[in-house]
């Protein structure tokens, strides 16, 4: 059993200390003493013995002797922090070892602990700005007086990690065990696995696979052997929940990455104005501005423009829009747009040329990202518009009805459950009940990434475990939520390939006998013109197998990795006629938006 473990500074500072005395995590009795005796020995005959240091800086391990048993410290480093564990020099001989000490409880712990302290520390900031401390122009920069925060708080999270390092140490010395008996057993044997080989009439050769070509119908049987998941029945589904409900560090973990701080407003509900370095009230340098002003400078004379004026300087915007992704012909129609605005009006100042400018620019663009009539998407309000048709009038009873379906589409890797968690959290902050599906039977680990989603986001999760017909499941998913009151049902898909054939058909069997609202099409940003091609191939395929509505939107992740090459979505938007509906621009749940005008012109002409 660990004696103690202590978290504290290179400068002294102890900021967590746990001991398994008598009085628990606190320092008050023997228990307590002893421990802190201990650790100023660690600190004395260890830290800052030079010499000392120097023979087991490596290890990260010291024998540290005792008026009885000697005392075993094993230490890791994270920054200006240690974290020390001490326990007594029997434990690494017997039991279950001491290896889950170094290579777990001690890394875990410090990682945990460092969400804990940046957690408390902000509170501790908040409130010192309430009383007067610090002042709110500061608060971000100033460090809050008490460095340590309360450690009674971080016993709970301490526990369950010391109890499931030492559950996994367990266990693996236990294997080590079966493992040093099956070599004994193996050792014993040999000499009889000798004879059977020599008795054996004929070598058994290398058994021959059985391919399977796609089009033959598959057996229990077969499908039974190419199953390789430790178990199909319905424990598989109990263990996918207890594996991600039991590790509580993985779900901090997540709960730290994507949920948004308290207070912090979600990018969607932000206005996204233009900035211009000359805007006496803006402090941007390099705005949108000083592009345009470099081009058309030379037209600040009080005259009535024509098409010659301008030819030069739509020449040079030509050559700048394509240098940021855009199409060729794409960057032809937003100067023809300008062209258009500007032939005719007389323009005293530059100012007005800009002013000119930017107006033909907004209605280009907005042209550009509007697509037809038929093909407008607003996500929110579809959803509760199909909702209020379910709600029947005053005196006709409600009917359950079925909830809007949004089935996510796209290649390997793009980023489809994270958006689909995203989109969850948008529609929930909205008002909606969502309801996640888990159809992405295939890829292994995609339901417990999933689940993970969907504990952080308290949004309940539909699934059936893996190796099941993604459309059946999604099709089940879609019942329960009518029975349960959901209003709308996010289905997540496997990644697949633009030119996989037989998994694009799964696709298009689970679109054309679930029928959803919305088939959303994801793709990264960065991946530029590449992009077109993908959804090319997904319309291809979804056409093939019955459905005629195509891709109804996009939505381009890690937009923030583009900078300002955001070209490819504009001819993504125009030679599709698919609409963006959503951009991701970070890992949190509410770092998505839309893609405005304002912002585009931001990024094209910054």
């Amino acid at each position: 059993m660990l004696d103690s473990v202590t978290i504290f500074t290179k400068g002294g500072l102890v900021l967590y200390h746990h001991t398994n005395g008598p009085s628990g995590s606190a320092e008050g009795e023997e228990g307590g003493a002893s421990g802190v005796d201990a650790v100023n020995s660690f600190i004395g005959g260890v830290l800052l013995d030079r010499n000392k240091m120097a023979k087991v800086k490596s290890r990260k391990r010291a024998v540290l002797p005792g008026p009885g048993a000697s005392t075993i410290a094993e230490w890791d480093e994270d920054g200006d922090w240690i974290i020390l564990a001490l326990y007594p020099e029997v434990m690494a001989n017997h039991g279950t070892g001491s290896a889950w000490v170094k290579e777990r409880l001690l890394p875990c712990t410090l990682k945990e602990f460092s969400l804990f302290y940046d957690s408390a520390t902000a509170s501790q900031v908040q409130v010192q700005v309430q009383v007067g401390l610090v002042d709110q122009g500061n608060a971000a920069a100033a460090p809050p007086t008490v460095l340590a925060p309360d450690r009674t708080v971080f016993d709970p999270a301490f526990q369950a990690l010391l109890r499931r390092s030492e559950a996994l140490g367990r266990k693996a010395a236990m294997e080590l065990g079966d493992a040093q008996g099956d070599d004994a057993d193996a050792e014993d044997e040999s000499n009889e696995s000798a004879k059977r080989k020599q008795t054996a009439t004929k070598k058994k050769g290398k058994e021959q696979r059985v391919w399977h070509d796609g089009n033959a119908k598959i057996t229990k049987s077969a499908l039974a052997r190419l199953n390789r998941s430790k178990d199909t029945g319905a424990g598989n589904i109990d263990s996918i929940e207890a594996a991600v409900a039991e590790d509580s560090r993985a779900l901090a973990e997540a709960r730290a990455a994507y949920l948004p701080e308290d207070g912090e407003i979600p990018l969607w509900e932000e206005e996204e104005e233009l900035v211009d370095e000359d805007d006496p009230d803006s402090s941007s340098e390099g705005g949108w501005g000083s592009s345009l002003k470099g081009i058309f400078e030379q037209m600040s004379g009080n005259k009535v423009l024509t098409a010659r004026d301008l030819e030069a300087p739509l020449v040079e915007m030509q050559r700048m829009l394509t240098s940021k992704n855009v199409a060729s012909d794409i960057a032809t129609q937003i100067c023809d747009g300008i062209r258009d605005k500007l032939v005719g009006k007389r323009l005293q100042s530059f100012s007005r040329v800009k002013t000119a400018v930017r107006q033909a620019l907004e209605a280009a663009i907005a042209k550009l990202l509007k697509p037809a009539h038929n093909r407008e998407v607003d996500v929110l309000r579809s959803v509760v518009t199909k909702r209020e048709r379910g709600t029947g009038g005053l005196f006709t009873k409600a009917q359950p009805v079925r909830p809007y379906v949004i089935v996510m589409v796209g290649i390997n890797g793009v980023g489809k459950s994270t958006s689909l968690a995203k989109i969850a959290y948008y529609l929930k902050c909205n008002g909606c009940n969502p309801l996640i599906a888990a159809c992405d039977t295939f890829r292994s680990g995609a339901v417990e990434q999933l689940n993970v989603h969907a504990n952080c986001l308290d949004v309940p999760l539909y699934h059936k475990g893996y190796a099941k017909d993604p459309s059946a499941v999604a099709k089940s998913a879609i019942a329960h939520a009518t029975q349960e009151g959901h209003d709308v049902v996010l289905v997540d898909t496997a990644g697949r390939m633009q030119n996989n054939v037989p998994l694009m058909k799964a696709l298009s069997k689970l679109v054309v006998e679930n029928q959803p609202d919305l088939v959303l099409f994801v793709c990264e940003a960065l991946v530029g013109n590449d992009g077109m091609d993908q959804l090319q191939m997904f319309e291809k395929a979804l056409i093939s197998g019955g459905h005629k509505r195509q891709i109804d939107g996009v939505v381009l992740t890690k937009f923030d990795t583009v900078s300002d090459k955001v070209g490819a979505a504009l001819t993504l938007t125009q030679l599709s006629g698919a609409p963006v509906i959503f951009v991701g621009t970070g890992q949190k749940y509410n770092h998505l938006k839309k893609l405005s005008v304002p912002s585009v012109i931001q990024s094209l002409f910054s």
